[in-house]
């Protein structure tokens, strides 16, 4: 049976996220956040980052540019800004592997991604419905997070926070309505993932303990990565 070029170009692409997945592995065989928090060490953060760098080779590769080795950045603004936004979610990782100390700046980095994310995604569809309920959902988010931060600035960083991660999400939601297609969908996902893992460390560091907390944010946020990095494939 003849195999279409089409098809042999597709089989390749797929294998573009064998490195995601393989760093994944090492990362969690490595470090085993099951039980415990990863030691706070350069390698530590390194492998935590490195799937991060995977999809970002994956996101350029996949954007249909040649000379790749000449324009590292894509042309399409939408995969050049979902790079940029992957850059800097990797350097909140890096931060975040020492909790206390790195916290604040692990938080800036991340609000820095949702801000290329948004410029990514475009503008959202006026007078729908979700609209309001993903602001409400933020707003509750962060009400219920709030009253158990004691510290001011904190208290108007987290709104910060909060404000652009539902609003990265209304605009996935937004692009989907807008294509309707399936890579659309797996970046709605994928955002959705982001917004629970951020969720689950709010939970965990302001009202109780979760247990198993970090095996399940680092989930949920891979997950979201790959959700956010899959939205950029060509329908």
């Amino acid at each position: 049976m003849e195999i279409k070029q089409e098809e042999i170009i597709q089989r390749l692409k797929n294998l573009y996220l064998i490195p995601f997945y393989l760093s994944c592995a090492v990362y969690f065989v490595l470090y085993q956040p099951f039980w415990h928090y990863p030691e706070e060490t350069i390698s530590a953060a390194f492998f935590k980052a490195l799937p991060i760098f995977a999809l970002i080779v994956f996101v350029r590769l996949n954007a249909g540019d040649d000379n790749i080795l000449q324009n590292p950045l894509p042309r399409s603004d939408f995969h050049r800004f979902t790079i940029l936004g992957l850059i800097f979610s990797s350097i909140g990782d890096a931060c975040l592997v020492v909790r206390e100390t790195m916290f604040v700046p692990g938080m800036l980095f991340f609000s820095i991604s949702h801000a290329w994310y948004l410029y990514a995604l475009g503008p959202g569809n006026k007078g729908s419905r979700l609209e309001s309920i993903f602001y409400l959902g933020g707003v509750g988010t962060f009400l219920f997070l709030e009253c158990s931060i004691d510290n001011i600035i904190m208290k108007f960083l987290v709104l910060t926070y909060t404000a652009l991660i539902f609003t990265v999400a209304w605009r996935s939601v937004s692009r989907f309505e807008r294509e309707n297609t399936y890579p659309a969908l797996l970046g709605f996902v994928g955002v959705s993932l982001f917004t629970l893992s951020d969720f689950l460390i709010g939970i965990n560091k302001w009202k109780f303990y979760i247990p198993f907390s970090e095996f399940l944010v680092m989930i949920a946020y891979y997950g979201g990565q790959l959700g956010i990095a899959l939205g950029t494939l060509r329908e």
